[in-house]
């Protein structure tokens, strides 16, 4: 008999029979793509390698790249725990703090044996269980230090290079963490060019061995040097992490074990407290560690979002400097000195519970979903004066300025903003908007109502490379296009499999969305019957088909030259930071890619399914096929009967043929290959296939 070609159409199906489709059913790390006129095949995604080795805090749910006008490139990661930046392949803490405060008389506490001191505040903390303290200035209370001390440096502790604003500064055995505060004193004079009142200030730092770590200063230096500095003094602010939180005035940290019940601590306590962590998982709690105490800038207290969500970090840059909104907090602002944390917005007309921020292609800081005026309103839109937004009067609107504000007229609450080709999008939860710019000093913006259609989570959305369009994952399960000012729905096979896998209702919000833009594709990273995101849906732009498969991944961006994506683990409470398609390995490990073909009728002979088939062999065609993987023959009798698997049979680079003994009405195969490398694109796969005598009753 001639050989019969079984050539599934592009993309994965999820939402039909098996039966009724001719189509591939189910896919991991594939996507489907066209190569020169060819019809869409499957092939693997790129590998992944790690971007740098430092590790993130918690996990990730939000991320910009950008670069400075010197053309300096930064990252800047936001996460339930911290917000960071990276440079040069450094980690750097940012996370916003409070100014020091002195703490009362005594303020420690410790158990006998426990491991665990209580400390107390002179006012309310408004801090969450995770939340870190950087404390000094205490003495031991039964037997345990808690925080950092003080002492003088070891003449000439300071280095430069020409050309840097990074000094590095040695102090043996100096126990500070990353993102500890070191403040200097007693510099005198320029060193190499750096001002001394630059160096001598408090430094949030980076740790590069047990004797030295770096902080970053303005001016740069104007030769290299070391030994420079003389002798000056120091002060360490050293990092606890809160392990509960008793009351509003209380909270625990861990410390050695004490060997006495007693209190202390003295009268020269500081502590310096972080932007309170935010919620891992969106949860429907209340009381200390939920709600409150972590949604807003320290000591505002106040429940700032409707619902307990999972913290995300709305990130942009505006000019060169970022701007940083942990979604329902304040406006916060970071000016390039990796040794200094972010700030919040000085401009007292800022509103200070924000739902989204973005900034416009016209260089417009905007604001949705704000407290402004009479109190929050969901629907609310305010922009600050054009480039402006850090002055008090930046965001009241005047004749002399370009600040506005208007209210969208349908939706609940503004879910994200995303500025788009020609047009600045708004989406409520039931609703989609778009701003144009007017180009005049008197209204700016205009505002109407695109279509009754929300967006499901603030970062469901993933721009289009080729047009700067939109896609997005609309709050009924429904993916859609935004072109050239147009809506489309996009016909999806896989949205009742998506919407079915997530809880509904619960962390639905974690959805994210990122654009590839080297293969124009829309990925969707979602939490799979679970509460973290371990699944991902892939929209081809270019093919109209969509993939499926599993990734720990919870946020990803489209980066300058690779896509910048961040895993998680249930094992470990970090995130790496991982370049995607890059190399054709997972890190220089094996990966796992498959794609499966439904079950057709084999109809030699014609009819459909009447006959029984022999399958004597099979004829694949691979491109790239970097080493030997597994085929697998699925055979079915009728559409609900219980499949069979045979084989596998494995295919390498040279194989011609394979031999196989197979019989069925229906013909399914899954193909797979675990390797690194792992390359492969799929063409037409061929059987030898005889009917035999059987005929269906």
């Amino acid at each position: 008999m001639p050989l019969v070609a079984v050539q599934p159409q592009a993309g994965t199906v999820k939402d039909a029979s098996e039966y009724s489709i001719g189509a591939y059913v189910d896919s991991d790390k594939i996507r489907y793509r066209s190569v020169q006129g060819a019809g869409a095949q499957p092939q693997v995604i790129g590998g992944w390698e790690l971007k740098f080795t430092d590790t993130m805090l918690g996990r990730v749910r939000g991320a910009h790249q950008w670069r400075d006008n010197d053309g300096n490139a930064y990252l800047a990661i936001g996460s339930h725990r911290k917000l960071m930046v990276e440079r040069s392949e450094n980690l750097w803490d940012i996370t916003p703090v409070e100014a020091p405060a002195s703490m009362p008389t005594d303020p420690v506490s410790v158990v006998n044996t426990e491991t665990k001191a209580t400390i107390t505040t002179s006012a309310s903390h408004y801090m969450t269980v995770g939340t870190f303290v950087y404390i000094t200035g205490l003495t031991a209370v039964g037997g345990v230090t808690i925080g950092g001390g003080s002492g003088t440096f070891a003449s000439g502790p300071l280095a430069v290079t020409i050309g840097s604003t990074i000094i590095r500064v040695t102090l043996a055995n100096h126990g500070l963490s990353n993102g500890d505060f070191v403040t200097i004193s007693g510099v005198s004079g320029a060193q190499n060019g750096i001002p001394d009142t630059e160096i001598n200030i408090r430094h949030s730092v980076y740790v590069s061995s047990t004797s030295e770590f770096l902080i970053e200063v303005e001016t740069p230096a104007t030769s290299s040097g070391s030994g420079l500095g003389g002798s000056p003094n120091y002060v360490t602010h050293t990092q606890a992490e809160v392990l509960t939180v008793p009351s509003a005035t209380t909270f625990t940290v861990a410390c050695p074990a004490a060997n006495a019940t007693a209190s202390g601590g003295g009268v020269n306590g500081e502590i310096i407290i972080e932007l309170a962590a935010g919620l891992q998982n969106t949860t429907s709690q209340a009381g200390y560690g939920t709600g409150g105490y972590g949604l807003g800038v320290y000591g505002s207290g106040g429940e700032q979002l409707t619902s307990y969500d999972a913290r995300i970090w709305l990130l942009e840059n505006y000019g060169e400097d970022l701007v940083a909104v942990p979604r329902g907090g304040s406006l916060y602002r970071w000016q390039l000195n990796r040794s200094q944390r972010c700030v919040v917005n000085a401009a007292t007309d800022c509103p200070t519970q924000i739902n989204y921020m973005a900034v416009t292609p016209e260089q417009f800081l905007v604001l949705g979903g704000c407290d402004a005026g009479s109190g929050f309103d969901g629907l609310l839109v305010i922009w600050a004066a054009q480039a402006q937004g850090f002055t008090t009067g930046d965001w009241t609107a005047a004749a002399t300025n370009t600040s506005r504000s208007l209210r969208l007229g349908a939706g609940s609450n503004i879910i994200s903003i995303v500025p788009s080709s020609f047009v600045t999008v708004v989406f409520t939860d039931a609703s989609m908007h778009q701003l144009r710019y007017l180009q005049d000093t008197v209204f700016i913006y205009s505002q109407d109502l695109v279509a009754d259609v929300g967006i499901i989570a603030p970062r469901a959305f993933a721009k289009d490379s080729q047009t700067g369009g939109l896609v997005f994952l609309s709050s009924n399960w429904q993916f859609y296009k935004f072109q050239n000012q147009t809506l489309q729905a996009i016909p999806c096979a896989v949205r009742d499999f998506m919407r079915d896998e997530v809880v509904t209702g619960s962390q639905q919000a974690k959805i994210a969305g990122v654009g590839i833009s080297q293969f124009n594709e829309a990925w969707f990273f979602y939490p799979a019957s679970g509460l973290e995101c371990n699944k991902y849906i892939i929209f081809s732009i270019q093919e109209n088909v969509f993939a499926t498969g599993t990734f720990d991944r919870t946020f990803g961006i489209t980066g300058e030259n690779y896509p910048i994506m961040f895993s998680w683990s249930p094992d470990y409470n970090y995130a790496e930071t991982y370049l995607h398609e890059k190399g054709d390995s997972a890190q220089g490990d094996p990966f796992e890619a498959f794609v499966e073909a439904a079950p057709v009728d084999l109809n030699v002979g014609g009819g459909e399914g009447e006959v029984m088939m022999d399958v004597s062999g099979v004829v694949p065609d691979f491109q790239s096929l970097s080493a030997g993987g597994d085929l697998t023959l699925i055979t079915k009798d009728k559409p609900n009967s219980t499949p069979v698997n045979n084989g596998p049979f494995t295919i390498g680079p040279t194989t011609e043929r394979v031999d196989v003994r197979v019989t069925g009405r229906q013909l399914g195969w899954k193909f797979s290959r675990n390797g690194a490398p792992n390359t492969w694109r799929l063409g037409k796969m061929r059987f030898d296939i005889d009917a035999t005598a059987g005929r269906r009753e």
